[in-house]
């Protein structure tokens, strides 16, 4: 496809042919990279770990450096780079040398999503990716053909992005240093606004002025339920989630989901009254919800060599996590929970340790894993052994793991029939776990 083409309008072709992706094995830069390639442009990238953002970039023809690569840096004509990337980074500092013309993650974000007609962006502190995902489900089943780009791997086909037609473009807006705001939604969602990332707005108050500003840029607003509820909310034997939605005292529809976790029900609403101002009707909603499958890392399932029953879940934030912790309480009734926690930046584990305290101090066994740092140093914040310290004040079973071989070691002394294990995060321990065959 031509540089040429019809997708790419007047700010998109200032970016030249060539683009360098630093940071590309982001979930959000991957997708971004890949939608760049179908584009026309020639597209690379650098990052340090291979994960399976990195693999699906590879298996669509997309080269990935794990080391400063000056020649291909050289050759390209505009440089990406994720938040993480800081500016002691050697890859951006060489870029900046060699004057390259520089844009955020945010900045390309929001310039790909104006090459479509309706922008439809999920916001949020929780939430963000499997109403994303249902969002794009129902457009799908509605046969418009939506483009999606989603902050996680939809299970139906391990993938974070769709390369859809120009009329919808279905994306997460994450408030991170304001990337949000270089979006220009249609119709815009806020799922809710907690305390997140101290490390960029430093108070709260802030980050409710940046969603403040995201919502004035959205034509139509969905944020609260809008007198929408979900009744008689249970599981089925097999850990489905079965609901109805009402309006008022009129019921909507009966809903038996494949996921689990209760708070999708909310995650429903939104989607539905996403849809409902695109006009969609009802028994598309349903059968989109039906046939949703989910998105990895979201309560997942996972096959395990070693115990029968195991759980892998983004929860970072301590809302998140409780959620997670209450539904395996309740679906896993007569067996043991396990709950293995890797903190994500040691900001947020300074900033929220209170909460963190709290989700944790109260569990049978909270086992803690070396904290994913992220864009961040461990002097700024609190890491998870210093948080294991603190939980076995007034839990004796609380323990932190270093690495891998030490909490493998740990969980082989436990009953493996008898135990669920419930593995937490958003950092690298699903990838570890996998790599070490620990996972299938």
């Amino acid at each position: 496809m031509s540089i040429e083409t019809k997708f790419v309008g007047v700010q998109m072709k200032k970016l030249g042919r060539n683009v360098y992706f630093f940071g590309v094995g982001g979930v959000s830069m991957s997708g971004l990279a890949v939608m760049m390639k179908e584009r026309g442009y020639a597209v690379g990238g650098f990052d340090e770990v291979e994960n399976d953002a990195v693999k699906i970039l590879q298996q669509e023809g997309i080269c990935v450096d794990f080391c400063l690569n000056e020649e291909h840096i050289s050759e390209a004509d505009c440089v990406i780079c994720s938040s993480a990337i800081k500016d002691d980074n050697p890859c951006k500092r060489f870029a900046v040398s060699c004057g390259k013309k520089i844009l955020t993650r945010g900045e390309l974000l929001g310039m790909v999503s104006d090459e479509h007609e309706k922008v439809i962006a999920v916001a949020g502190s929780h939430g963000k990716t499997t109403t994303t995902a249902l969002i794009f489900q129902i457009l799908q089943e509605a046969g418009v053909n939506p483009t999606l780009h989603l902050g996680g791997f939809r299970v139906e086909n391990g993938k974070n992005f769709h390369l859809g037609g120009k009329e919808f473009f279905v994306t997460e807006a994450c408030e991170y240093c304001d990337n949000f705001l270089h979006l220009h939604p249609y119709v815009s969602v806020v799922t809710n606004v907690e305390k997140e990332h101290m490390d960029y707005f430093k108070t709260f108050s802030n980050q409710l002025k940046s969603f403040e500003k995201f919502k004035k840029q959205s034509d139509f607003v969905v944020e609260g339920f809008e007198g929408v509820v979900a009744k008689r909310v249970r599981h089925d034997k097999n850990g489905g989630l079965m609901f109805s939605l009402w309006a008022g005292k009129e019921k909507i529809m009966n809903v038996h989901m494949k996921i689990c976790e209760e708070v999708n029900t909310q995650n429903c609403i939104y989607a539905y009254l996403v849809a409902k101002k695109l006009g969609i009707e009802d028994c598309v909603i349903k059968s989109a919800f039906e046939n949703f499958k989910g998105v990895k890392t979201r309560f997942e399932k996972v096959e395990c060599p070693h115990f029968d029953t195991v759980i892998c879940d983004y929860a970072h934030h301590p809302t998140e996590l409780a959620k997670a912790i209450e539904t395996a309480k309740k679906i896993y009734k007569k067996k043991t929970l396990v709950t293995i926690f890797q903190p994500h930046t040691f900001s947020r584990t300074k900033n929220l340790l209170d909460d963190f305290v709290s989700v944790f101090k109260q569990l049978e066994m909270p086992l803690f894993f070396k904290t994913y740092s992220a864009r961040e140093k461990p002097e700024d914040g609190v890491d998870a052994e210093k948080l294991s310290k603190i939980i076995k004040k007034n839990n004796k079973n609380a323990q932190y793991f270093e690495n891998f071989a030490s909490l493998f070691d740990f969980l082989q002394k436990l009953n493996r029939k008898n135990i669920v294990l419930l593995f937490l995060g958003a950092g690298d321990l699903p990838n570890i776990l996998h790599k070490n065959n620990f996972l299938e």
